[in-house]
C-alpha cells in the first residue's frame, strides 16, 4: 500500500462526514491538518469542527452574556436603614468612561448577532492559558481607607469588604468603584454574592442580608456571639461560621435560626456550602464535613498540625489551608489526603480551586498557583503585595487579591471566557 495508488479519502467523502470524521482531531494536530492541501485546508475551517475542539476541552467555559441597554449609573452610600444618601468621594465617570462601556455593550450586542468564530475563541483560549506560566500585568484598587478582607467577583463587577466597616462595588473593567454600602459597624470580614443577594458578615458579630439590585439591605441576622469569619449560602440556607466556635445555619428567605452546630474546640475560621453539605476548618487543627438538614458531622479530616485559615469544597473535593505553611486536598467521600502543597513560608490565609488549578494567598505576602494533579506551584506572584494576602479569587483571565487585580488577557477579548 506504501507504493500503489494515494486516496484522499476526505475528498471522497460528503462534505458532513468528513469534517464529522474531523471532530476527533485535536486543536495541535488539526493545523497540521490544514497545510495538506487545499480540500483539507476548507475541512479543517469548518466552524463546527472548531467548536467541537473548544468543547471537547473540559476546562475551557465560555457564557453569552445578555445584552443590557446602556443606563446611567447611580452612586450611592446605603446605610442599614434603608436609607442612601450621594458619596461625595465618588464622583461620576468621566465621558471617556462612559463611551467605553457603551461600545463594550454595542460590542456584546454584535456578538449575539453573529455565529461565534471558534477557531479565533480556541486559539485566543490556549494562548490564555499559556500566559498563566508567565508574569501577567498588575493594577489597583484605590477607594477604601483601610486593609481589604474579602473578595469575590464575576464578568463585570469586583466586590470588596474592608476593616474600614464597608463594601464596595467595582467595574471589573474600568476599576472604577460605583457603590459603597454602610451597614456593619465593624469590619467586614467575609462576604458572598449571587445574582440576587449579597450577604456580608462583620466583627460587629452580625450578618446583613443585601438586594443585589437595589443595594439595599434585606435583614440583619444577629445570634453570633463573636465576629462572623466566613458566609455561604445558596437559595435556602445561609452557613455562617464564627470566633465563637459554632456554624449557625439560618433560613436565606425569613432570617430566621435553623440550627446550631456545634464539635470544633476553636474558631471555625472558614465554611462551604455544597448542596446538602458544609465543610468547615478551624482553628483545632480539624477539618469537618457536616450533614446540612440533620447538623451531624458526617466526618473528619485530621492531618494539619497547626489551625486552618481556609477551605472550599466542590462536592467531591476537599482543599485546605493552614498555619503549618501546607495545602491540602483531599477526597471529600473517604477522607483520604491526595496531596499535600508545600511552598509558602507562613499562614496559608485563603484559596481558591477551579477545574485543575489552586490559588492561594499568605502572610508571607505571596500569591501561588498550583496544579492541582500534580501538586506542583505553576508561579509565584510575590512582586503586588507589602502585607498580607487575605483573600483572593480568579477566573481564566485574572487573579484578584483584596485591592490587586493580575491580568493575564492583554490584547485578548476573554469577554465570553469563564
Amino acid at each position: 500500500m506504501l507504493y500503489g495508488p494515494r486516496i484522499d479519502f476526505l475528498s471522497k467523502l460528503p462534505y458532513e462526514i468528513a469534517t464529522y470524521i474531523l471532530h476527533f482531531v485535536d486543536m495541535h494536530a488539526l493545523a497540521k491538518i490544514a497545510l495538506i492541501s487545499r480540500t483539507w485546508n476548507q475541512f479543517a475551517k469548518d466552524n463546527e469542527v472548531w467548536k467541537n475542539v473548544f468543547l471537547y476541552q473540559k476546562q475551557w467555559k465560555i457564557r453569552t452574556p445578555p445584552y443590557r441597554p446602556p443606563q446611567q449609573q447611580q452612586y450611592q452610600v446605603v446605610s442599614v436603614n434603608g436609607s442612601s444618601t450621594k458619596d461625595t468621594c465618588e464622583p461620576k465617570q468621566p465621558a471617556a468612561t462612559q463611551e467605553a462601556q457603551v461600545a463594550t455593550q454595542e460590542a456584546q450586542a454584535a456578538t449575539q448577532s453573529r455565529p461565534l468564530n471558534w477557531n479565533m475563541l480556541c486559539c485566543d483560549r490556549k494562548q490564555l492559558e499559556e500566559r498563566w506560566k508567565t508574569m501577567p500585568t498588575k493594577s489597583k484598587l484605590v477607594g477604601h481607607a483601610d486593609s481589604v478582607y474579602c473578595v469575590q467577583f464575576d464578568h463585570s463587577k469586583i466586590v470588596t469588604g474592608s476593616r474600614d466597616h464597608t463594601i464596595k462595588f467595582w467595574d471589573l473593567h474600568t476599576l472604577t468603584c460605583t457603590h459603597t454600602l454602610r451597614g456593619h459597624s465593624q469590619s467586614v470580614l467575609c462576604l458572598q454574592f449571587n445574582d440576587k443577594a449579597v450577604v456580608s458578615g462583620s466583627s460587629d458579630t452580625t450578618i446583613i442580608v443585601w438586594d443585589l439590585e437595589t443595594r439595599q439591605p434585606l435583614r440583619q441576622l444577629q445570634g453570633h456571639t463573636a465576629g462572623v469569619l466566613d458566609v455561604s449560602f445558596n437559595d435556602q440556607s445561609i452557613v455562617s461560621c464564627s470566633k465563637d466556635a459554632t456554624i449557625r445555619v439560618w433560613d436565606f428567605k425569613t432570617g430566621e435560626l435553623v440550627r446550631t452546630m456545634t464539635g470544633h474546640r476553636g474558631p471555625v475560621n472558614a465554611v462551604q456550602l455544597h448542596g446538602e453539605q458544609v465543610v468547615s476548618a478551624s482553628g483545632d487543627c480539624m477539618v469537618k464535613l457536616w450533614d446540612l438538614k440533620t447538623g451531624q458531622c458526617i466526618r473528619d479530616f485530621t492531618g494539619h498540625d497547626r489551625g486552618l485559615a481556609c477551605v472550599q469544597f466542590d462536592g467531591t473535593t476537599i482543599v485546605s489551608g493552614s498555619n503549618d505553611k501546607t495545602i491540602r486536598i483531599w477526597d471529600a467521600a473517604t477522607g483520604r489526603c491526595r496531596h499535600v502543597l508545600t511552598g509558602h513560608t507562613n499562614l496559608v490565609r485563603t484559596l481558591h480551586f477551579e477545574q485543575n488549578k489552586i490559588v492561594s494567598g499568605s502572610y508571607d505576602y505571596t500569591v501561588k498557583v498550583w496544579d492541582m494533579t500534580t501538586g506542583q506551584c505553576l508561579l509565584d506572584l510575590n512582586n503586588g503585595h507589602v502585607s498580607w494576602v487575605f483573600d483572593v479569587q480568579f477566573s481564566s483571565s485574572r487573579i484578584i487579591r483584596s485591592i490587586i487585580v493580575w491580568d493575564f488577557s492583554g490584547d485578548l477579548d476573554v469577554r465570553l471566557f469563564d
